[in-house]
């Protein structure tokens, strides 16, 4: 039998673990790199390895599945933690490998870029392991892989001495079969008391979150608001889950809820929350509302639970609590008035959005999302980023998607370059679905290093950059706190890119009247599998109307 290296029996590991891409910067041996492409497994270098990390989240939460990533030791790792707390908030399944000081130097603080990398990345992870022998590493994968995908998901971080990878593994190579993943349900006398709570509901909403998006059968949420006449909401990262053309849908919670909704939430008599932390942004402006409300929370997490509000608290999947309220819930009629008064406020915001016409010639960043969706195929993907104008985006219906739609959003953590990295392992995940990410200029500069990492791979992309000079939320904070020096944060006459490149299409766009030639263009350019950036000059005080009261850290919020 012949022997293999640690590093190839994680290659092999991988392999059997369904991966199919590896984001990263390996270490200066290349060794990982070199067997886990021997493997025909695709490594995807990048410049960075925060967006490395970035790149690996965006690839599992398009899809579903085990994202993985490989760096070096020492700052290389330091560089990953902003995408660790990213992938953290947005429970994704990520795993983290990366290269370590060899047994024999470490702990003298002697070595060369030696760090207690274990001490770094701890908070921000399910598990952190440092491999301590070649023996360990059969069960330190599986290990690793399970708690990644199991339960509520999450990252996981292996450090592997450098001595120690490049050892030959001796005996029966480790057992890498699939993982057994199993699904969790409520203990029966608190589901019971649920579908009473439900039953005698006469107004309810369901509010959707991120952990929705995990269900595997499309539809099932569909079908229960039907049966509940519910209204729904989503929270951000929650969009996606739900078909946002449906009657009963009626856009983002908390912060980004439409003006009309408002009205349905004081009247809502039990709120349904799925998958959801509830966190500040989820919550915005409602949070004395909820004091007086029935709730019930469905976490398959305890620690998500937001106990602060008198609430049922449900501990199970998701996807396994709905398939069985639709069961137990099915004789439940809903109530016709709430559903008309849903149906009938849905209309009324439509209206709104179709008589907000400007006529004056200057680009408006509604007016780019309408074109947007009128030009782009109905199956694309939306990345967002979490800036000044890129939230417009947030606003529904300024923004809705269809059927066959997604999108991916920042966590609470809003991670800026997040959206922009993560587009590029979205379009790997989703290679038969456009992916247009939707970027402020501040957010895009950040991610500028690893353009070229999706021109080197010749991964089509379209970027909508909003161009109003750098940092746009920043600065109005700066303009209304009454400061008289002028702009701090906004540096207008810089190109969002100036990189020249065969792959590479850039277009401006400056006038309300361009914008579906612009669009169209892009959209041809695209299906020339080019990477194309439209340089979308925008003015930074075009900004969604409930944003322009909020300064700071949203200390007005209780009056909006």
């Amino acid at each position: 039998m012949s022997q293999i290296s640690v590093y190839e029996g994680i290659a092999k590991g991988l392999k059997a673990f369904g991966t199919e891409v590896v984001f990263g910067l390996p270490n200066d041996e290349l060794l990982l790199m070199h067997a886990i492409e021997n493997q025909d497994i695709e490594f995807m270098v990048t410049k960075d390895q925060r967006n490395a990390v970035f790149m690996a989240t965006g690839y599992a939460l398009a899809a579903q599945k085990l994202g993985v990533c490989v760096v070096g030791k020492g700052p290389a790792v330091s560089n990953t933690i902003t995408g660790l707390l990213e992938a953290h908030a947005q429970s994704c399944p990520l795993l983290i490998l990366s290269s370590g000081t060899s047994t024999g130097s470490y702990g003298k603080k002697k070595a060369f870029q030696e760090a207690d990398q274990m001490a770094l990345v701890s908070p921000l992870v399910k598990w952190s392991h440092r491999l301590e022998s070649k023996e360990s590493l059969g069960w330190v994968l599986r290990k690793a892989v399970f708690l990644a995908t199991q339960g509520t998901p999450g990252p996981v971080y292996i450090e592997i001495p450098e001595n120690i990878g490049s050892q030959q593994l001796s005996g029966d190579f480790p057992d890498f079969s699939p993982l057994t993943i199993s699904k969790t349900m409520p203990d029966p006398l608190s589901f019971r008391f649920a579908c009473e709570k439900i039953s005698h509901a006469a107004k309810p909403i369901l509010l959707l979150g991120g952990g929705c998006k995990w269900m595997e059968r499309r539809g099932v949420l569909e079908m229960w608001a039907e049966q509940l006449g519910a209204l729904v909401l989503v929270t951000a990262s929650g969009r996606g889950s739900f078909h946002e053309e449906h009657p009963l849908y009626g856009g983002l919670a908390g912060l980004y809820v439409h003006r009309r909704v408002k009205t349905l939430l004081q009247e809502a008599d039990l709120v349904i929350t799925l998958g959801s932390k509830l966190e500040e942004t989820a919550l915005f402006g409602w949070e004395e509302q909820l004091q007086t409300k029935e709730i019930i929370q469905v976490n398959i997490n305890e620690e998500h639970f937001h106990l602060d509000y008198p609430s049922l608290c449900l501990i199970g999947d998701v996807e396994c609590v709905v398939n069985e309220m639709l069961a137990h819930t099915k004789n439940r009629a809903p109530h016709l008035e709430w559903v008309r008064e849903i149906e009938q406020c849905k209309q009324a915001m439509l209206l709104d959005k179709a008589e907000s016409k400007h006529g004056e010639s200057r680009l408006r960043v509604a007016d780019l999302l309408k074109e947007l969706q009128a030009c782009l195929p109905a199956n694309s993907i939306y990345v967002h980023e979490n800036g000044l104008q890129d939230m417009w985006s947030y606003f529904f219906p300024y923004l809705g998607l269809a059927q066959e739609q997604n999108a991916y959003v920042p966590s609470e953590q809003t991670s800026l370059g997040f959206g922009a990295c993560a587009a590029i392992g979205v379009a790997k995940a989703k290679p038969l679905q456009p992916v247009v990410a939707f970027v402020g200029d501040g957010a895009f500069n950040l991610f500028r290093s690893d353009l070229s990492t999706a021109l080197a791979y010749e991964m089509p992309l379209i970027y909508v950059v909003l161009q109003n000079g750098g940092y746009g939320w920043l600065d109005f904070q700066h303009v209304n706190t009454g400061r008289k020096e002028g702009s701090r944060f906004l540096h207008p006459h810089f190109s969002c890119t100036e990189s020249r490149h065969p792959k590479l299409t850039v277009i401006p766009l400056h006038k309300r009247e361009e914008c579906k030639q612009v669009i169209e263009q892009a959209w041809r350019e695209y299906e020339r599998k080019q990477v194309v950036v439209i340089e979308a000059m925008v003015s930074v005080d075009d900004v969604p109307e409930p944003l322009t009261k909020l300064h700071g850290d949203f200390p007005v919020k209780e009056l909006m």
